[in-house]
């Protein structure tokens, strides 16, 4: 299976990039193909300009969002690794949805109705809280499984199969941080 992790954060070593390594590793022992993203490391531009809007409307797309579609168009599943900060994910990424997932390429709309272009791919969250307890309450977690599930992966047809919150990192102990990893292994180990 052709699986791409797209990372963003900035911090490395970090709990985050320890969930990328684990899910790289685990899956690559399981024969699949394995592409890392790492949103930072590459410096990928997340401003849609005015400049890559025109282009746009023109059918003239920027190298760079090219390059990246390809990496989507060729994978069976896309795993994302993020910290959720400020209730969503860190800017780059939000950056990389906007100009990578365009219209044409992640869906089309017609006679005013959105139709999915991207129905046969999977997606697997990771996301780190460096808190504990302020997302307690299952209306503030399924107020942000909603904006990133539905109206993001969903709305381009991405069949989102695991959503997972691993929350205190910054503060819970080393059990509790091999427990959060051996998640993760498992959960790559079921692909």
């Amino acid at each position: 299976m052709n699986t791409l992790i797209l990372y963003a954060n900035y911090k490395s070593p970090s709990f985050n990039s320890a969930i990328r390594d684990m899910l790289g590793d685990t899956l690559n022992k399981n024969g699949h193909e394995v592409v890392i993203r790492d949103l930072y490391n590459i410096r990928f531009n997340p401003v849609l300009s005015r400049k890559d809007l025109e282009s746009i409307d023109e059918n003239i797309y920027p190298i760079e969002i090219t390059e990246e579609q390809k990496f989507i168009k060729r994978a069976d599943i896309v795993f994302l690794v993020y910290p959720i900060w400020w209730s969503g994910m860190p800017a780059i990424l939000k950056g990389y949805i906007e100009r990578v997932f365009l219209e044409g390429f992640a869906f089309k709309t017609l006679n005013g109705k959105a139709t999915p272009l991207l129905s046969n791919k999977k997606v697997m969250i990771f996301n780190t809280l460096g808190t504990k307890g302020f997302f307690n309450t299952s209306k503030k977690i399924d107020a942000l499984n909603f904006i990133t599930e539905q109206c993001i992966f969903e709305y381009c047809g991405m069949e989102v199969v695991e959503h997972k919150y691993f929350e205190g990192v910054k503060t819970v102990d080393e059990t509790t941080r091999q427990g959060y990893l051996e998640t993760v292994r498992k959960i790559a180990e079921q692909l």
